[in-house]
């Protein structure tokens, strides 16, 4: 029997041992709901953004089970990376996962280009790749397609290695002398730490991490709100209409991946 989505389910306090009359009334108006991005969200869809190319996690591939082809679609004005299954012959379909021997994973789609517009669009510095949860959602004009909606204002900033802006083909102009000084430190600390801990493991002792990679979470977020406040979240995404190809308007599909 499928489980009720929370909305759909009644009121029901028996298993409480309350009767309903009983129980306190608490109004939420105020509060803030927390930003799932604050705690761990290892399990959640990501989308990662880097200088050379993108990825989704293996939960967005698992939650979409029968898509192995999909169009990518921005939101230029409302700044969403939105993603839409497709068939495989589709003009500007992109794979998305590799299929073995009957198992799923995510696959790196590469192409400089588009994330070379994906940075400037968003003001983005070339020496960070780029974190951000996704959510389903419906698509206004066609209910029973399934969207999952990147809102790219809510990314995590994660500093890359020279080692990794090098593969990305990324130059330290790019970056910025002052970016650069704060990841040539981060480096320092993360070179570090790993001698630290191999020199502990080759005596015997125990292993301490000292150093952890934090994600750079955006400015308007603030450091002294928890989230959203009630009134303003907006727990399901209301998806844009998206126009036919040839269609003019603030969405574009990404070109297919084939001429990057």
């Amino acid at each position: 029997m499928a489980m009720k989505k929370v909305r759909e389910q009644e009121l029901d306090t028996l298993e409480l041992e309350v009767p309903k009359e009983e129980l306190p009334r608490v109004s939420l108006e105020g509060c803030e709901i927390v930003r799932r991005q604050f705690l761990s969200h290892l399990k959640e869809n990501i989308l990662t953004i880097r200088p050379d190319g993108i990825q989704f996690n293996n939960a967005c591939i698992t939650r979409m089970p029968d898509v192995r082809y999909i169009y990518l679609i921005i939101d230029r004005s409302k700044r969403w990376f939105i993603i839409s299954a497709c068939d495989e012959d589709d003009k500007d379909g992109q794979r998305w996962c590799t299929v073995k021997h009957g198992e799923r994973k995510s696959r790196k789609i590469q192409g400089k280009p588009f994330c070379d517009r994906i940075y400037s669009m968003m003001g983005w510095n070339k020496g960070y790749g780029y974190k951000i949860c996704g959510t389903f959602a419906l698509q206004v004009e066609d209910e029973d397609k399934l969207l999952m909606v990147f809102e790219l204002d809510e990314a995590e900033a994660h500093a890359m290695s020279s080692k990794a802006r090098a593969y990305a083909g990324v130059e330290d102009i790019e970056v910025g002398a002052e970016e650069l000084a704060k990841l040539d430190e981060l480096e320092k600390k993360r070179q570090a730490d790993r001698e630290q801990r191999a020199a502990a493991k080759a005596a015997g002792e125990k292993i301490i991490r000292r150093y952890r990679k934090r994600a750079v979470l955006p400015q308007q977020w603030g450091s002294d709100t928890f989230g959203v406040p009630v009134e303003e979240h907006k727990a399901k995404a209301e998806v844009p209409h998206l126009p036919a190809r040839g269609d003019s308007g603030d969405l574009f599909i990404a070109s297919d991946n084939r001429g990057w």
